[in-house]
């Protein structure tokens, strides 16, 4: 069995999915390594997002303009150079576009618990 669900009627999405009534958990289920889910507000950026290097490295900057450590600002830089090189290999993900997975409810009833995308 499969989680893919017909992908040829995907529809162009304008905000995020918390944003959309239907799905105001968001898209992806942030946790903790200890297994708790954030409360905060986030955002999640994938490999294949076409935007993700940009993001990191501006990301980076502001590290740097902050005084963050230099390594963590440098560790950074290093991932947009990985995000870029994925999606050279495996291709540009279409992160305005609508589902194409099945919803798990286990899953979403934990995103309900925090401040997901």
């Amino acid at each position: 069995m499969t989680n893919e669900v017909d992908v040829s009627n995907k529809q162009i999405i304008n905000g995020l999915w918390r944003d959309d009534p239907k799905t105001p958990e968001g898209k992806y289920l942030v946790k903790r390594r200890d297994g708790t889910v954030v409360e905060w507000p986030n955002f999640t950026i994938g490999a294949r997002d076409p935007c993700a290097p940009a993001a990191l490295r501006a990301y980076a900057d502001e590290a740097d303009r902050l005084g963050l450590s230099e390594g963590y600002a440098m560790a950074v830089r290093r991932l947009s150079s990985e995000f870029e090189e994925y999606r050279l290999q495996h291709g540009s993900g279409d992160p305005d576009r609508g589902r194409h997975r099945l919803d798990d409810p286990a899953t979403v009833a934990e995103m309900q618990q925090g401040k997901s995308v």
